[in-house]
């Protein structure tokens, strides 16, 4: 990329580069250095040093952009001003994550996530949800009630979802990791009980809350003061409805790509808790899905 190239594409991304990356190390990988690289820490917004400059011009000149119908780099797409609504987003992205010291190849894998054409298609069938039926993004997220990172990231996600009450739906799917948690099952159980006389999130929160101390008396103590009919729910507990429901979600999940809990899908697509945070990742990654007016492909 020439300097008269690389300074027009610059022009696209001024004051872009606003949120900090997920993951990473404070520095970029070393091979990102190019000795006689164009620009100056006034690039961008102001905020990409020289070194990070010239990581972005790689990148967008060996990234494809994220429409299918245009086989062209981003940064082809930028020049010429392509029919791709994704195309700016997309650059915005890479220019955050360079800015956030991610090495190259977690930028490249969390490019492919966002942008990519891996999008996985999931029922919400008649799991908890939150939100318009009809909201433009559909989070999803699958946890284990004893697990400590569901315990931690759940609240967070659903946080940030209540901030986007009218924009975004919220679907719980439950996936006990049975050989590791010995109550995660039982617990599951008791959600989906608690479902059934409208009190989901609410047991949800109680079982979250207490995840260290869930057997059997504790989780009936919970039902108690939901104030759930006790014999509907030790039924509801045991019924074969339960049993096909933790199937349903754990072939879905399994499908989907699941290699731990908790396992999120953004309008199809993984938001890998690897590659990014909930806190701030999943502000951005919402604003962008609105931006574009993308539909959640969940039924």
């Amino acid at each position: 990329m020439n300097r008269t190239t690389a300074a027009l594409l610059l022009t696209f991304l001024v004051g872009c580069g606003t949120s900090p990356g997920a993951s990473g190390p404070n520095t970029p990988d070393s091979t990102d250095d190019e000795s006689g690289a164009t620009g100056s820490s006034s690039s961008v917004g102001g905020e990409l040093s020289a070194r990070e400059r010239a990581t972005l011009e790689r990148l967008l000149d060996e990234t494809y952009a994220p429409c299918p119908d245009q086989a062209v780099t981003i940064a082809a797409c930028l020049k010429e001003q392509r029919d791709c609504r994704a195309c700016q987003p997309a650059a915005r992205f890479l220019s955050d994550r360079v800015k956030s010291g991610s090495p190259r190849s977690d930028i490249q894998r969390a490019y492919g996530l966002r942008f990519g054409n891996d999008v996985r298609k999931v029922d919400v069938a008649d799991s908890p949800a939150r939100g318009p039926a009809d909201a433009p993004v559909t989070i999803m997220i699958w946890s284990d009630f004893e697990c400590p990172a569901c315990g931690r990231i759940v609240p967070q996600v659903e946080r940030i979802a209540e901030k986007h009450a009218r924009e975004v739906r919220l679907v719980h799917k439950l996936y006990p990791l049975k050989d590791k948690h010995p109550h995660a099952e039982m617990a599951a159980r008791a959600a989906i009980a608690a479902q059934r006389q409208g009190r989901y999130w609410e047991m949800e929160k109680l079982l979250f809350e207490h995840q260290k101390e869930l057997d059997e008396g504790k989780i009936e103590g919970f039902a108690k003061d939901l104030k759930l009919d006790m014999g509907r729910f030790r039924a509801d507990m045991q019924d074969a409805a339960a049993t096909r429901i933790l199937a349903r979600d754990q072939t879905d999940a399994d499908r989907s790509g699941l290699t731990g809990t908790p396992f999120i899908l953004i309008n199809g697509r993984e938001f890998d808790l690897g590659l990014f945070r909930p806190e701030p990742d999943l502000e951005t990654w919402i604003a962008t899905e609105l931006e574009l007016g993308r539909g959640a492909p969940a039924k």
